[in-house]
């Protein structure tokens, strides 16, 4: 009966995540799209027809299926969403169960990174370089704390040491990675597809949009939780504010360097990673 009890509970803690992650989709598209757009005067459509379209994406796949494919590419993207989640609801010992435990950098974001190339195979050279600073961030938080393990492991040492060399290198990691565009924007991937020598169907084509959003969540949660580490694997109420938290901050982060530009300078990006990189030395080494 105990066990019966956990799998009922595990099984309720999995549909609470998944339902609280599919009602961030649409929002997360309608404020990396729709609010840049609008604050430089363009007409944007309301947040309401965001839900509707994605609405209507579930809608297409419980009636009409989907390819073996996209299916692998959704579930990828589902698993990559409920790994960087940290998010417990009903009973704390459920979050190493659901997949918290998992949640690598390198190990999430290689995911990701899958579902961005098979969307956009001509994004071959962006991804590649994205895994490289993937590698570069796991090896410096390695290097600052010995034996830490994906963002749980992180997250229980800045709540032993609060002070911390690690989260300056987690920060400088997480501003190097908003400053990547490794999942292609709705252009990129429309202007590949009419490149296509058979392109798909309008279904397929939304259907694929609609699975690289998640992706694109992905990024944006891979980002938050690497900004804001110590957020990440909170229990109850706490954890909805952790998750709300970690999202708007990766948000915030991909906005404004698209905003400002800086996304376009790769030194800039290489001068944070060699600040991470100095900085996990120096936890490393410190007295």
């Amino acid at each position: 009966m105990p066990y019966f009890i956990d799998g009922v509970r595990l099984g309720l803690e999995l549909v609470c995540q998944s339902v609280a992650l599919l009602a961030v989709v649409p929002l997360m598209v309608w404020v990396m799209e729709d609010v840049p757009a609008f604050l430089v005067g363009r007409a944007v459509a309301p947040l309401g027809s965001r839900y509707r379209r994605f609405g209507h994406f579930g809608r297409e796949i419980l009636r009409h299926g989907i390819d073996v494919e996209s299916g692998l590419m959704l579930t990828l993207a589902l698993l990559a969403l409920l790994i960087l989640a940290g998010m417990s609801f009903i009973m704390p010992s459920c979050l190493g169960l659901v997949g918290a435990w998992l949640a690598d950098p390198l190990l999430v974001g290689s995911l990701i990174l899958t579902g961005a190339l098979w969307a956009a195979p001509s994004y071959f050279g962006q991804v590649v370089r994205c895994w490289f600073v993937l590698c570069l961030m796991e090896s410096f938080l390695v290097l600052a704390a010995p034996g830490v393990t994906g963002f749980l492991g992180v997250h229980h040492l800045l709540i032993a040491a609060p002070g911390s060399s690690l989260a300056g290198t987690a920060l400088c990691c997480a501003v190097a990675l908003a400053f990547l565009t490794p999942v292609p924007r709705r252009e990129v991937l429309v202007a590949e597809m009419i490149e296509q020598a058979w392109p798909p169907s309008r279904a397929e084509r939304d259907q694929k949009q609609r699975i690289l959003e998640l992706y694109r969540l992905g990024w944006v949660l891979l980002v938050g939780d690497s900004l804001l580490p110590v957020l990440f694997g909170l229990e109850g109420l706490g954890s909805v504010a952790g998750f709300i938290g970690r999202f708007m901050g990766g948000a915030a982060l991909i906005i404004i360097g698209r905003a400002t530009g800086l996304s376009r300078y790769r030194h800039f990006v290489a001068l944070l990673l060699g600040l991470a990189g100095l900085m996990a030395l120096a936890g490393r080494f410190a007295v």
